[in-house]
């Protein structure tokens, strides 16, 4: 009896902490920025065919980043403090791959104007793991500068945004060799569990 309680207990164990370190990858990635004059510009996309009328000379970031795990996430535009007549309006731009500003659709997966809060952004994919992405947050017509947030989450798969280049050891956002607090936290009720199973069992 004592021994299936000690199994039962280092399974729990083990499942709780294997629960909290799948979750913990999951955390949601916040961003932020400035378009500014100096920042490139090209002729943003209007759909994945077409390009825009009035965003032809569109400044941009570019963020690259890779999924831990298949699954769906969103890319939202927070905010933007933009200075032309649309005041916060926001485009986002989304490929696989590679981007190249002189062939603003090629490769491109998605588009999106105004699905977030007002004229902000918001994009909602399904993505694969082991496969660079970017993001160009861009201004929705030419010439609109000002400063941003946005965030990358976690819908469903449970897998982590990380930003970067793929297979770059040190990427921020990049799991390193250090655990997650919650997960150390478990260790030694783990370590407990497997002592106990050990010890009935020689007896």
């Amino acid at each position: 009896m004592f021994r299936f309680q000690s199994s039962r207990f280092l399974k729990l164990a083990v499942a709780a902490a294997a629960f909290v370190s799948h979750a913990a990858f999951a955390a949601p990635v916040d961003f932020s920025g400035a378009l500014t004059a100096s920042d490139p510009t090209f002729n943003r996309p209007l759909s994945l065919a077409t390009l825009s009328s009035v965003g032809t000379s569109a400044v941009y970031d570019l963020y690259g980043f890779h999924v831990s795990a298949a699954g769906v996430y969103s890319i939202e535009a927070l905010s933007f403090g933009g200075t032309g007549g649309a005041g916060s309006d926001t485009f986002f731009a989304l490929y696989r791959s590679a981007f190249n500003p002189a062939a603003p659709l090629s490769n491109l997966v998605q588009v999106d104007d105004d699905s977030g809060v007002g004229p902000l952004s918001l994009l909602t994919s399904t993505l694969q793991a082991d496969t660079q992405y970017y993001l160009a947050f861009a201004s929705y017509y030419s010439n609109d500068y000002g400063a941003y947030t946005g965030r990358f989450n976690t819908v469903s798969g449970g897998g982590q945004v990380i930003l970067g280049a793929l297979d770059v050891p040190g990427t921020p956002g990049t799991p390193g060799d250090v655990p997650e607090p919650a997960t150390l936290a478990l260790l030694p009720l783990a370590l407990a569990g497997m002592t106990l199973a050990r010890r009935r069992k020689r007896a």
